[in-house]
């Protein structure tokens, strides 16, 4: 499941017919043929997550935004289609939004990237029947997973299904959140099987390990992948350099005896919130830049050269900030300033990014 139709591939590396020596690289039809191609593909994928609402639901700014995703050497986009953008009222869609959606993933695609789709955010009449009515709630809840599929599916090979489920501040129980994947996951091997399904965990809470043990033993058909989110310096105090979710996600994809053997690995979201003077500025986001990530390429590069299951995408959260002016960390997040100027660490992290593309 970790390879991807957009990786580096024959025609960038040179190769010839007649070799049949290059691992990683090799278009040789022949019977004799004794390559083994790697798995999973040694490629590491960055993409950045972006709010339609960080680019003001314009496609002007979404191109903007996107350039500066290529610029910064970004391979996709991570972007949700908000439940209560496009059903705000039960049983009214807005076409609008819907629309725009997808034109979004459309321009996103005719520039070049891959765009991962996320199912997230229910309304609140859609929590509301969750608490009384849970029947009536999941036809809902399929009928919008099948709507935000079946509109892009033809683009479209990559969704994430939910927003880290085991958070606390996610409205779904967490004895309930396997339906989440359960659910949508059939809705998406129905509507284009050849698909990606990811899952993330929010991995600075505890008990994330027993929250993805569970979705696994009874979802786990429909999960491809499992990523670990994890804000060392944020949301962790853990050392910037400190990758000890991800650590933990590459032993248990690749331990046999374990339930999580068998998925592909991402770091689906990390990144540092520069959201205080002297506290958590602009320069440490820069220092965690410098720190982070390097420590995150030696790990990927030893799973992905040495492990049977890999790490092979991660996402920078994120690239616009929601509010720069704003008070709080989740305002801060960005690289980019509300106004899409570039913050002190803009450098820094093509910089780092660029070194991924050895993988």
């Amino acid at each position: 499941t970790g390879d991807d139709d957009d990786t580096a591939d024959d025609e960038d590396t040179g190769d010839d017919a007649g070799d049949d020596d290059d691992i990683s690289d090799d278009d040789d039809a022949g019977a004799d043929d004794d390559d083994t191609p790697e798995d999973p593909d040694p490629s590491f994928h960055w993409s950045f997550a972006v709010h339609v609402a960080e680019i003001n639901f314009s496609l002007t700014d979404a191109e903007q935004a996107f350039d500066e995703i290529l610029a910064l050497g970004g391979h996709g986009v991570r972007t949700d289609i908000m439940w209560y953008d496009v059903e705000p009222n039960e049983g009214q869609w807005d076409q609008t939004m819907l629309d725009f959606y997808d034109d979004y993933v459309s321009l996103a695609v005719s520039m070049g990237l891959e765009p991962m789709i996320i199912w997230s955010n229910p309304p609140n009449w859609a929590r509301t029947l969750y608490l009384v009515d849970p029947a009536a709630f999941w036809l809902r809840y399929e009928q919008y997973v099948e709507n935000v599929v079946g509109l892009v599916a033809d683009r479209v090979d990559h969704y994430q299904m939910w927003n880290e489920a085991n958070h606390v501040i996610d409205p779904i129980s967490g004895s309930d959140d396997w339906e989440l994947f359960d659910r949508g996951g059939a809705i998406v091997r129905a509507l284009d099987p050849t698909a990606t399904l990811h899952v993330n965990a929010m991995a600075n809470l505890w008990g994330w390990e027993d929250a993805v043990t569970d979705w696994v033993t009874q979802a786990g058909s429909y999960i491809d992948s499992i990523g670990v989110d994890h804000y060392a310096g944020t949301w962790d105090t853990a050392p910037y350099s400190d990758w000890g979710p991800a650590e933990t996600l590459v032993a248990r994809i690749n331990d046999p005896g374990d339930a999580w053997y068998g998925k592909q690995g991402t770091v689906m979201e990390t990144g540092y919130s520069s959201w205080a003077a002297f506290v958590a500025d602009e320069e440490d986001q820069e220092t965690w830049i410098t720190e982070a990530l390097p420590a995150l390429f030696d790990l990927v590069q030893d799973a992905n050269a040495n492990e049977e299951y890999g790490i092979w995408w991660g996402t920078y959260y994120q690239l616009i900030d929601v509010d720069t002016a704003g008070l709080g960390q989740e305002n801060h997040f960005g690289i980019l300033h509300t106004d899409f100027s570039h913050k002190v660490g803009y450098g820094a992290l093509q910089s780092e990014i660029a070194a991924f593309q050895a993988l």
